[in-house]
């Protein structure tokens, strides 16, 4: 099983270098604690893999993530989300394209949304 490319994408996208620097905050399922803003947390949220009807073994999974942009000025959050999901959208599809939270300890707002990718395995 190999790891979505989620970073790379990410990093190599120059709309989101230009939000976020040449070395954006990027941590997949739990970003370290006290992480500057704004950063990016994605994790796989499941999957099912695409088995043939010939019972030959599948050879891609359908793998469901999610991303989400944290940060303490919403308007910038919604901006970083929108960049995320223009760099990742012509590798996946996007799900649910609105996800949106604060968490009242950090007083950070949270943005995201949830995608589909399509893996060979």
């Amino acid at each position: 099983m190999s790891i979505l490319p989620i970073k790379p994408i990410l990093k190599a996208s120059p709309s989101v270098t230009t939000l976020l620097g040449t070395n954006p905050r990027i941590y997949e399922d739990i970003a370290p604690e006290g992480t500057e803003v704004p950063y990016i947390v994605w994790q796989e949220l499941g999957g099912q893999a695409n088995n043939h009807l010939d019972n030959a073994p599948a050879n891609f999974d359908d793998v469901q993530f999610q991303v989400m942009v944290y940060d303490t000025y919403v308007g910038r959050a919604y901006e970083v989300r929108e960049a995320v999901r223009k760099a990742l959208e012509s590798y996946c599809f996007i799900l649910n394209p609105r996800i949106s939270g604060f968490d009242p300890t950090t007083k950070q707002s949270m943005r995201g949304f949830d995608a589909n990718w399509i893996q060979e395995i």
